[in-house]
């Protein structure tokens, strides 16, 4: 069991977000990252696109796309989608 935990709590480590950051005007961006060797790119940006859902619909928005790009995972580069947004 606590070889469990203690697993859990490596790979929980890896993944990172730069949370919500206001961009200006209505316009906000979120990042995420993850370096752990069984990452996926498509469950990263899943989880960026969630992220952002929720916060517009903690305003009673909708989220909309400005912008989203994907850095893939290369030699020494971790996968990483952006994405730029706003409420409306």
């Amino acid at each position: 069991m606590q070889r469990i935990l203690v697993t859990c709590a490596v790979l929980a480590g890896y993944a990172s977000s730069t949370g919500i950051v206001a961009i200006g005007g209505d316009a906000y961006m979120v990042t995420r990252e993850d370096n752990s060797p069984a990452t996926s790119l498509g469950a990263l940006k899943v989880a960026t696109f969630k992220e952002a859902g929720a916060f517009c619909s903690n305003q009673g928005k909708q989220m909309r796309v400005i912008k989203n790009s994907d850095t893939p995972q290369s030699f020494g580069q971790f996968p990483q989608p952006t994405l730029q947004f706003s409420c409306g």
